[in-house]
């Protein structure tokens, strides 16, 4: 929100940066948005224009629609929501605008669909000629915008984009492989480029937050909501509905603090239940996703990877399909955001939706002599023990559960943050101590291959430079010398110790590292 604003106030001064937001469906890119523009002060005219699934006359109608709404509720004009009325309404004001307009419609009329699309991005330079005001221009899932408008609609739209300095564009994308692809080769501007922002779920802390506020002074202890925190992976969209229906049984029962009977009856509510609000959105996106020739295989598909089957191969093996078939419904549920690659890994980063799949899903369509209160009793059941299974890993210190991570590993390149690591199978992992010279002491892991040692520092709080000059110091005393030298910190490092650690080639993991390998490993988050 706040670069947004930035953005919109760099614009009235004549410099513009345009942007594009990227992220699952359902993550809140779209809400941004409307709050965002809802907030905008009435000198910037806003053009609003949600591409998903239109066509190309719903694209002129809300394209042209959204400019003059804008601009009469700005001169307090009529408001009409039948466009031939708005025109008339402003035609004495913008002339020239309400001209180029109807010979756009004209255009569509006689089936010059390029011709018409080329007037409407021409649109909001004319209009700002004409009336000095600057626009900001949103397209919401832009990248379908060839599918909805023209050919070549990305080449005509660069173009524009380039000579357009008084309009800011704003872009989103439910996929954000194919927008990139669109962005680096189709759009890649010398003027008006566009700035990446990448719109994740919630990090913990936000996510706790947000639960407090959502469910209204209702109490929930620490541990229960740290558990809805990792169950729904931080999902706002998740995370409102469960709080909802929390809020609602509390008021049912009489309650003023949440337990885990009212917490395991509302997730039996909204994920359980066929019509429940997200198991009905799962169901559809599933369906959505099986539907048409070739794609039967897809529930399959995601039933596997729900059951850890993380590469190629495996799943081929589990599917009794070649590769060829595979990857190419492999790569359709990539770019709909459902699954994602890290190095060779396929995983879901949607934790609630690989529950789903696994626990809810697939005994629907495998377990098929049980009936609906069997189901309902091993859900419960299920439910319960990942409630248990998450308190007793979150019991276990740091360190501990940083071990158990090191174990998963297997030779396997992942990305983190930008970065590529190679992490080994580590044959012996032992816990060790090291003091700096004020005697305070770090916790430290020595982890070795079959070939190396690996010193790796683990820490909750801040790393000082002393400590880090006390693990480099412990890492001269071993022979052999260690090979990699490891700094995990769930909070931000010192500088002074961040500059020494990098100069001695020390790799350094955040809160945001780890809790991706956990996800990849399928363990809960760690968090401050």
């Amino acid at each position: 929100m706040e670069l947004l604003k930035k953005r919109v106030l760099d614009l009235k001064e004549g410099y513009r940066q345009n942007v594009a937001l990227f992220g699952n469906r359902y993550i809140g890119k779209t809400a941004i948005l409307q709050h965002f523009l809802a907030n905008l002060d009435e000198e910037i005219t806003v053009l609003y224009i949600d591409v998903e699934n239109k066509d190309f006359r719903f694209f002129l109608d809300q394209f042209v629609g959204s400019l003059l709404h804008h601009y009469s509720s700005t001169r307090k004009l009529p408001l009409y929501e039948d466009v031939a009325l708005l025109l008339e309404s402003v035609q004495g004001s913008i002339p020239h605008t309400v001209s180029v307009i109807r010979k756009i419609y004209k255009d569509y009329h006689a089936k010059k669909l390029s011709t018409s699309f080329h007037g409407l991005l021409a649109l909001p330079e004319i209009f700002t000629n004409e009336t000095g005001r600057v626009c900001v221009l949103v397209l919401d899932e832009f990248h379908r915008l060839e599918e909805v408008t023209v050919p070549n609609a990305f080449a005509y739209l660069g173009k524009k984009i380039m000579t357009q300095k008084k309009c800011l564009y704003v872009v989103t994308s439910s996929n954000p492989q194919q927008a990139k692809k669109i962005l680096s080769e189709k759009l890649s501007l010398l003027f008006g480029n566009f700035e990446m922002i990448a719109v994740d779920p919630l990090d913990p802390q936000t996510s706790r937050e947000f639960i407090e506020e959502t469910l209204q002074g209702i109490r929930i202890k620490e541990p229960l909501r740290d558990f809805l925190v990792d169950f729904t992976g931080g999902y706002p969209l998740y995370l409102h509905l469960v709080c909802k229906e929390l809020v609602g049984l509390s008021v049912l029962h009489d309650q003023d603090e949440i337990f885990i009977p009212v917490m395991t009856q509302a997730l039996e509510n909204t994920i359980f239940n066929r019509w429940g609000l997200i198991s009905r959105h799962f169901e559809l996106m599933v369906q959505e996703l099986a539907a048409g020739k070739g794609n039967q295989i897809i529930p399959a598909l995601l039933m596997c990877l729900a059951n850890d089957k993380h590469k190629a191969d495996d799943l081929c093996a589990e599917l009794g399909f070649k590769r060829n078939q595979v990857a190419g419904k492999i790569n359709r549920l990539r770019e709909e955001g459902v699954i994602f690659k890290n190095g060779n890994f396929y995983y879901f980063r949607d934790k609630l939706l690989k529950y789903w799949i696994k626990y809810i899903f697939q005994p629907r369509l495998k377990n098929v002599g049980i009936g609906p209160e069997q189901h309902r009793e091993l859900f419960q059941q299920e439910f319960q023990s990942c409630i248990e299974n998450f308190n007793v890993t979150s019991a276990k210190d740091l360190p501990l559960r940083v071990m158990e991570l090191l174990y998963c590993f297997d030779n396997e390149a992942f990305d983190l943050n930008g970065r590529k690591y190679k992490l080994p199978l580590f044959r012996e992992i032992v816990p060790w101590k090291v003091s700096n010279e004020q005697g305070q002491s770090l916790n430290v892991i020595k982890a070795l291959t079959n070939e190396d040692v690996w010193l790796i520092a683990v820490k909750g709080e801040n790393v000082s430079e002393a400590e880090v000059s006390a693990l480099l110091e412990e890492s001269r005393k071993n022979a052999p010398k260690p090979h990699r030298h490891l700094i995990i910190s769930l909070k931000t490092i010192d500088e002074n110790a961040r500059l020494k650690a990098l100069q001695e080639r020390c790799w350094i993991w955040n809160e945001e590292e780890i809790n991706a390998l956990l996800t990849l490993f399928n363990k809960p988050y760690i968090s401050r």
